[in-house]
């Protein structure tokens, strides 16, 4: 039977249809999602299985939607992920990636207290023994690192020492011994003997007597490679003696090519005569103290850098035998011998060069920069003080050209961690009363004001407490002793006595005097070692009699006797922890010596060491 016209009608439509289809052109099939959109899609995915979930599960599905983010590098997603966590709810492993999980977050953020807290929770100890290995490393390896940054040195080294005992590559062993070693050189003499006669192991106890040893010797590096020697035959099997320290592998050595022959280059006459005189009375009381102890000096000759061309004097020193140069002493000096294109003898310069100087010294291996560093000051404080919690400064300080250096350094980096600040005017160094100064920088007349308006206001008397701003939550100062004993109780009697007040190293000049040190109370300061008691021998210390304003000149001069035997080690090392009498000397950039300096508070009238932090 012949199809009829309407089926052949509909047949030919579909087969238009399917030719026209089949011309258009197909869609391309989507891309598949990125890695990235991938791990976002599965983070995603396990909060919303986390919302409809209930412990443990839920925090399960948490916990691992922030190791999703980690690897997005989303830190912010990843604290507010793990805040909402119920640490109760967890057990065994989950509590452990809890905690090392949620305590990086917390450290990104700057909650380092938190962090601890979350770290000690006793519930870890319990489990630590079941935890696998890699775990129990990084659980003691970050706690360490925290003690040790909050200042809780000790806490620091009893969790290094266990941290090694869980390694096993030499290597990692001998940095956790060089970060014990390093934490343990910055220890006051006193506190290690004590630390010493208390210790209930061996490997503690040994640690400790080596570190007094460093300390005995540090000043006399060929009686410390021979002290080495001896502790290590005194400690046979001793954890520091298997595998030592990596910086302690190259006294030895660095002993051995101590040099022959110093030149001191001072200003002895002139307008700074007093200064020079100060830094020579230093630096021969380290040189005379070695030979004391039955060490080894090299000769000296010293020369005034007033008499003559700088570049004549230390090419005079290098061809009369001088192995090493300690000074000059002003900048431009410096400047000038930096400026050279070679310097055959080692050189350390008392004093930094400016940032213009700097830039036009040809590259050189031998020159160090050493010197009192306001800027280090102001670094440490305002870390310091961003680690205790605070976000906005009070700054005030004198109208003196060194102490407008200090406040820009400090400006400088208290802006590059987040903080706000506010300066007052600064004050003159013959200034008695400083209301004119606090007053208006914490805005009480403007309280005032608010109060007086009210009351005409309402047309009544009212009883209104001034108050002072409240945008502020620290105070840095800048002053010498008679004028931090005025500022204090100024900022009492404005109302910012509940207010933390941090000052530099000026506060204190190493004069005991608890009746007028009574309103400097609770001042933390970063304190020039010498100053503290027990920190250093008390036969390096300058004399009473001493101007207080040259006697940081003198430790400096003690420091740079001492000092001129580590340039080698230093450069080898640049971590290698000096102990001087002016800081903790390190090599930084640009071969400048950088202090770190011990903290201190003046506690009824006294001043006591201060090294752990304080939660704001």
């Amino acid at each position: 039977m012949l199809p009829s016209s309407r089926l052949l009608s509909t047949l030919l439509l579909l087969t238009l249809l399917s030719v026209a289809c089949s011309e258009m052109p197909s869609q391309p099939p989507a891309p598949p999602p990125t890695v990235q959109q991938s791990l976002l899609q599965r983070a995603e995915q396990s909060i919303r299985r986390a919302q409809d979930s209930v412990p443990p599960l839920r925090e399960a599905l948490l916990i691992e939607a922030a190791k999703l983010f980690i690897q997005l590098g989303d830190e912010a997603r990843v604290k507010r992920t793990l805040e909402v966590v119920d640490p109760s709810q967890l057990t065994g492993q989950q509590l452990f990636d809890f905690a090392l999980l949620y305590s990086d977050a917390l450290l990104e953020q700057g909650e380092y207290f938190t962090a601890r807290d979350l770290l000690n929770d006793p519930r870890l100890d319990a489990l630590f023994s079941a935890t696998p290995l890699e775990q129990q490393k990084a659980w003691r390896g970050k706690r360490a690192d925290l003690f040790s940054l909050l200042g809780e040195d000790e806490s620091a080294t009893q969790e290094y020492i266990v941290l090694s005992h869980l390694q096993a590559a030499a290597a990692d062993i001998g940095a956790t011994h060089e970060k014990i070693w390093q934490l343990l050189i910055d220890t006051p003499d006193k506190t290690l003997s004590t630390l010493e006669t208390a210790a209930e192991t061996r490997a503690l106890k040994g640690w400790y007597n080596l570190a007094q040893l460093g300390r005995q010797y540090q000043g006399d590096l060929r009686q410390w490679a021979e002290q080495l020697i001896l502790w290590q035959s005194r400690w046979p099997g001793h954890p520091a003696v298997l595998f030592p320290p990596p910086s302690q592998r190259q006294i030895e050595a660095v002993a051995k090519a101590v040099p022959g022959q110093l030149a001191l280059l001072l200003p002895l006459s002139g307008k700074y005569a007093r200064a020079g005189k100060t830094i020579r009375e230093g630096f021969l009381s380290a040189y005379y103290n070695v030979l004391e102890n039955e060490g080894d000096t090299a000769p000296l000759h010293i020369y005034d850098t007033n008499t003559a061309d700088i570049t004549k004097l230390y090419q005079q020193a290098v061809a009369s035998g001088a192995e090493i140069v300690i000074g000059p002493l002003r900048k431009e000096n410096l400047a000038t011998l930096a400026a050279l294109s070679e310097l055959p003898a080692p050189l350390v310069g008392l004093n930094y060069l400016s940032t213009s100087a700097q830039a036009n010294t040809p590259a050189h291996d031998n020159l160090l920069q050493f010197g009192l560093s306001v800027d280090d000051e102001a670094r440490q404080i305002a870390h310091r003080a961003w680690l205790e919690g605070h976000r906005s400064a009070l700054v005030i300080t004198p109208d003196t050209k060194w102490a407008a250096t200090a406040r820009q350094a400090f400006h400088k980096y208290w802006s590059e961690l987040g903080g706000r600040l506010i300066s007052s005017t600064p004050y003159s160094l013959q200034q008695k009363d400083f209301s004119a100064i606090i007053k208006p920088a914490l805005l009480i007349d403007q309280s005032q004001q608010r109060a007086n308006k009210l009351r005409r206001t309402l047309g009544k008397s009212l009883e209104v407490r001034t108050q002072r701003r409240q945008d502020i939550d620290m105070v840095f100062i800048i002053a010498y002793p008679d004028q931090g004993r005025q500022i204090k109780p100024t900022l009492d009697f404005y109302y910012a006595q509940d207010l933390p007040t941090y000052a530099s190293s000026h506060i204190y000049t190493g004069t005991e005097n608890p009746g007028r040190n009574r309103d400097l109370e609770g001042i933390r300061f970063s304190a020039m070692p010498w100053t503290v008691p027990g920190i250093v021998s008390d036969k390096l210390k300058p004399a009473d009699t001493l101007k207080s304003t040259y006697r940081n000149l003198f430790a400096l001069g003690v420091d740079a006797y001492q000092l001129h035997q580590w340039a080698d080690m230093m450069r080898a090392y640049p971590q290698t922890p000096f102990f001087g009498h002016t800081g903790t000397l390190t090599l930084g950039a640009n071969d400048r010596i950088q202090h770190s300096y011990p903290w201190a508070e003046f506690h009824r009238g006294k001043v006591r060491l201060a090294p752990e932090l304080k939660a704001d």
